[in-house]
């Protein structure tokens, strides 16, 4: 079973928010959070930790602590190999999932207005065809972006693999030899998300968590 914890925060909160809650963080990521520029970026990167921290309390990992987090030669992060986790957030909308003894990647997108022309990399030519002949094109990219982009989360290789490389078929998904497993995330009709695991178990379970609730 996998666990999906996901929060949606206010902009205009965004300092009271960080003021609340970044201290929650070990010293090490408060740094990286701090890094970021933009503050809506800050506080999507400390609401991804506090989710990830939450949903490690619920799957009974509550004394692994964040700063043990380390990255694989492609910048995956991970803790543990007796499960896998993965963090995805656009716009106000931040996700976490996590789950034993598999592999998992998970991505959200917000659906908005792109130009095509500037992703024409990312799609093979088939892909393309159906997503200008879907009855919404703009949905059936971000569909098949959420899908390639878990996928590649999943595999832990990130953008290192090439997206064009990737095969949707339905709810299976191709890289070079390997298969994956999809399922579609319902949560905001103008957004987009998918889950994507190493096995063929479709249920998982959704848990909204406002910001003021998280225990940690």
């Amino acid at each position: 079973m996998v666990k999906i914890f996901y929060t949606k925060f206010n902009p205009e909160h965004r300092t009271a928010i960080l003021d609340q809650w970044l201290s929650f963080l070990p010293f090490e990521l408060q740094k990286i959070n701090q890094s970021y520029k933009n503050k809506e970026d800050q506080v999507r990167n400390l609401l991804g930790k506090l989710l990830l921290a939450e949903a490690l309390k619920n799957i009974g990992y509550g004394s692994i602590a964040l700063d043990a987090i380390q990255y694989n030669q492609y910048k995956k992060p991970y803790l543990s190999k007796d499960f896998d986790f993965s963090i995805s957030h656009s716009g106000m909308y931040v996700f976490c999932a996590i789950g034993k003894n598999l592999k998992l990647g998970l991505d959200i997108e917000e659906i908005k207005p792109i130009n095509f022309s500037e992703m024409t990399n990312i799609m093979s030519n088939s892909e393309w065809k159906h997503i200008n002949e879907a009855s919404d094109p703009l949905r059936q990219f971000f569909t098949l972006w959420t899908l390639k982009e878990a996928a590649i989360k999943a595999e832990g290789t990130g953008f290192f693999t090439d997206l064009n490389t990737i095969k949707v078929k339905g709810n299976t998904i191709y890289i070079g030899d390997t298969i994956w497993f999809s399922n579609k995330l319902v949560f905001d009709e103008n957004y987009s998300g998918h889950l994507v695991t190493s096995n063929l178990e479709r249920d998982f379970e959704m848990f909204f968590k406002e910001v003021g609730l998280y225990l940690i």
